[in-house]
């Protein structure tokens, strides 16, 4: 039956896994396998531990541009499960605030949404914790897309500024490549007396 509803899908809307195209509603079986699995404990360099749900490929390189690019909002709440997933891997204190890595404002505009904050509410609520739009970036910088690792950390040195905040923070993002951005905000949220806990994000790309 489920296959003749993927293939009814595919035949009359075009319906399709946003990780693999196969025909269908939502991501397939065999997608949603490939995101199963231990959390991942990373190192980046970023001097607290670092977590990720799962790699970035072969799903989510294709399910994370859909949400954040072509406006797939549907995708926000299989994203947020995964981040919150990635939380717990931390076991954070009672009371800890997520915060996201925020996005360049002109992405923001481009896209109409914050889709940072947004994914950090969802994993939030799961989580029974909160979230705070505690980093602001005080100097735009170039896409980190167009970088190599040298010019990724260098693009974003001293790029955020962090507000206070009385009670301990993980940093949230989407995906981790050289973790460049995550080290720049633990920097401006230690800078301004906020006690990181760690950081947490959906997939790590494995950059080489």
């Amino acid at each position: 039956m489920h296959r003749f509803i993927d293939a009814a899908a595919d035949l009359l809307l075009g319906a399709a896994c946003p990780g693999c195209r196969a025909p269908g509603w939502g991501l397939c079986r065999d997608c949603l396998k490939a995101l199963e699995g231990p959390v991942r404990h990373l190192d980046r360099g970023l001097e607290t531990p670092l977590t990720a749900a799962c790699p970035y490929r072969p799903v989510l390189n294709h399910v994370v541009p859909r949400y954040k690019d072509d406006g797939a909002l549907h995708l926000a709440g299989m994203l947020s499960e995964l981040l919150a997933r990635a939380v717990a891997g931390l076991s954070p204190p009672h009371g800890t605030i997520l915060t996201p890595v925020p996005s360049r404002p002109s992405a923001v505009r481009a896209r109409g949404d914050d889709h940072a904050l947004r994914l950090a509410r969802g994993a939030a609520r799961r989580l029974g914790l909160s979230t705070a739009a505690l980093l602001v970036r005080a100097v735009s910088g170039r896409d980190q897309e167009e970088l190599g690792r040298q010019a990724r950390a260098a693009n974003l040195a001293g790029s955020m500024a962090g507000r206070p905040s009385p009670r301990p923070v993980v940093v949230v993002d989407d995906v981790v490549t050289t973790g460049a951005s995550l080290r720049e905000a633990v920097r401006a949220l230690r800078a301004a007396g906020v006690v990181v806990v760690g950081a947490a994000v959906i997939a790590d790309a494995d950059y080489a």
